[in-house]
């Protein structure tokens, strides 16, 4: 799949859920404790579209920010690290709709 490909897909199911890690500081910080790490982890396990975030971020290759469950800051390759945070221990989070404006 190409970035392109893997954003249009990401980008369609962001005009319809607010994931949870919407507007969140931590996931777009230049560095993150570990304690920070596990916490994003925790949100980006319960997230419905987490499998979404994830294929554009290999696609795409890109080197900071936290994207589906891995801290993606200084790794340049686009490499995913293994994360140590067990998904099945959460439960998924709600899908947020979007409202619209009036």
């Amino acid at each position: 799949m190409s970035a392109d490909e893997a954003w249009e897909d990401l980008k369609a199911a962001l005009e319809h859920y607010a994931p949870p890690c919407s507007g969140l500081h931590l996931f777009t910080a230049d560095s993150r404790t570990d304690d920070q790490r596990d916490a994003c982890a925790v949100i980006c396990a319960r997230c419905p579209i987490r499998d979404l975030c994830n294929h554009f971020a290999v696609a795409s290759r890109v080197d900071s920010g936290f994207w589906a469950g891995i801290d993606r800051a200084g790794r340049g390759s686009g490499r995913p690290r293994t994360s140590t945070t067990d998904a099945g221990a959460v439960p998924p989070a709600p899908i947020t709709q979007k409202e619209e404006p009036s």
